[in-house]
């Protein structure tokens, strides 16, 4: 009887340690697990403030999950349907409507894990990381639920699992903290410069419209004496450190507005930041902000040399806006 009751006891206390831990993983979006087959999570110091996700470098194309389509749009709500039989329902694929992007955002992990180095190496903290092992063909953490995955149950499984953890390392920072989304792009390579994106769109950056209160750092906006003015542009800010190293980069002082790359005889294309930087950044609510940066392909290539020295970047951002 005493062996027995002992028993009891250690199962009693196996269920407690399996409940708290299940509890410390899920967040939001679902259950955050470390190092599975879709999603890579490392969390980070427990004193660190930041937070790096790269959705779009995953590599891994498994046939039991379906390739994403374009979407079925319907004109009547204008809506789109993506569902992967939609067409077989009367749907009517339109690729303007309902658009899909299935390239890969090539080593932008690698830029990510090295830059997270150099913060490490910098300021003795490490930051939480998340990355999508999935190729963006069968899953787009960067989108809403619907479209990223297309209403197949394993996607969607792991889209949740990629926001769990955002969600778990939001709430393991304490006071106010800054996430770094990290992409690459390929569609304007003549542009050739880094771009940070606020959640303000080219057309208002070109008019100087500067919204403080709609921007993914609304926060740190709300809790300096800074103007966006000179947090998302001036010397100070992400790209202008950066510029100081030697990049071109946009906002910055150099690089204001995306127009002037057209002065230069370039596209002038920028990307303000996706789901991702809306959905985690502190336009909402909050005091954890979000910074979408995109990176071209040369960088990516030498992630050994451009993560360290980007991290230096960073590195005085979060000095100064961050301590």
């Amino acid at each position: 009887l005493s062996y027995y009751n002992e028993y009891k006891s250690y199962l009693r206390m196996r269920l407690i340690i399996l409940f708290l831990w299940l509890a410390s993983e899920i967040g939001v979006f679902g259950i955050c697990l470390r190092n599975k087959r879709y999603v890579e999570w490392i969390q980070g110091s427990p004193n660190t403030n930041v937070i790096i996700s790269a959705p779009h470098d995953g590599y891994r194309k498994p046939s039991k999950i379906p390739d994403r389509k374009v979407g079925c749009y319907d004109s009547t709500t204008g809506q789109c349907d993506w569902r992967h039989d939609c067409d077989t329902k009367g749907g009517v694929r339109v690729t303007g409507k309902c658009k899909v992007v299935l390239h890969a955002d090539l080593r932008s992990a690698d830029l990510a894990k090295a830059i997270r180095k150099e913060i490490t190496s910098l300021t003795g903290e490490t930051p939480h990381i998340i990355i999508s092992k999935l190729h963006r063909s069968k899953l787009d953490p960067n989108r809403d639920r619907e479209n990223a995955a297309q209403h197949d149950p394993i996607a969607e499984k792991a889209y949740d699992n990629f926001h769990g953890c955002i969600q778990k390392a939001h709430d393991l920072v304490k006071g106010p903290g800054l996430q770094f989304d990290i992409h690459g792009y390929r569609t304007h390579a003549v542009d050739n410069w880094i771009e940070f994106g606020y959640r303000i769109s080219t057309g208002d950056l070109n008019a100087d419209r500067l919204n403080a209160s709609i921007s993914s750092i609304r926060a740190l906006a709300g809790r300096t004496n800074a103007t966006i003015e000179e947090l998302i542009r001036g010397k100070t800010s992400v790209g202008g450190f950066a510029e100081e190293l030697g990049y071109r980069t946009v906002p910055s002082p150099r690089y204001p507005r995306p127009s002037i790359g057209k002065d230069e005889g370039r596209e002038g294309r920028y990307f303000r930041g996706g789901y991702i930087t809306q959905k985690w950044g502190s336009a909402e609510k909050g005091d954890i902000d979000c910074i979408q940066i995109e990176f071209p392909q040369w960088t990516r290539d030498k992630s050994e040399v451009h993560g360290p020295k980007f991290g230096q970047a960073i590195v005085k951002f979060l000095n100064k806006y961050y301590p």
